[in-house]
């Protein structure tokens, strides 16, 4: 999806706001006309709000603050989005046709505050990304597609993909510490 200039998100210091990270995965999610998304850690809303111009979009959150904020967000748009605080995929049955999502990935235990933890990956930085690689192919529509976000010199997060799905590098990001990959996973037929 290309980003859409029209669109107003609000930004709150407790909550993770729209970076290059966010832009990456942004650019590489293709959403249909009628389909059923879920953005998991949806933060501001930003992806889930470029995908409910054309969809039924649900987007989680485990940050009360993102919570209120994504809410806040899709009126101000007046854009239809069901915002859910949950962790990841906690509590959700789908199935949805694509899911997304921009996880912490830095090498960092997980506590402290809201602002703190959108960063915080776990003690190998890829530990919500190896659980949410792990859970979500039971929310995903038959032909559905994963994006996710990793880190391209993450290797077990990267395995763990391959091991359940068919992997394509949809868009990639070089930054000044690392280079960013956004992946498409499909289920194999």
């Amino acid at each position: 999806m290309e980003p859409d200039p029209r669109l107003a998100v609000e930004t709150h210091p407790d909550v993770y706001g729209p970076g290059e990270d966010s832009r990456l995965l942004l650019r590489a999610v293709e959403v249909r006309p009628g389909e059923r998304v879920l953005e998991v850690g949806t933060g501001t809303g930003y992806v889930a709000l470029h995908a409910a111009k054309v969809a039924t979009v649900v987007a989680t959150d485990v940050n009360p603050h993102a919570v209120a904020l994504a809410r806040r967000n899709a009126i101000a748009n007046r854009l239809p989005l069901a915002v859910v605080r949950c962790d990841q995929l906690r509590g959700l049955r789908g199935p949805f046709d694509a899911i997304a999502f921009n996880p912490p990935y830095l090498i960092e235990e997980i506590g402290g505050d809201w602002a703190a933890r959108a960063w915080q990956g776990g003690a190998a930085g890829d530990d919500l990304i190896l659980r949410f690689l792990r859970e979500a192919a039971a929310r995903l529509a038959p032909g559905g597609r994963i994006y996710v976000i990793v880190p391209a010199g993450r290797a077990r997060p990267q395995a763990a993909a391959r091991e359940r799905f068919a992997v394509r590098v949809a868009a990639e990001m070089p930054l000044f510490f690392e280079r960013l990959l956004a992946l498409e996973l499909t289920v194999p037929g």
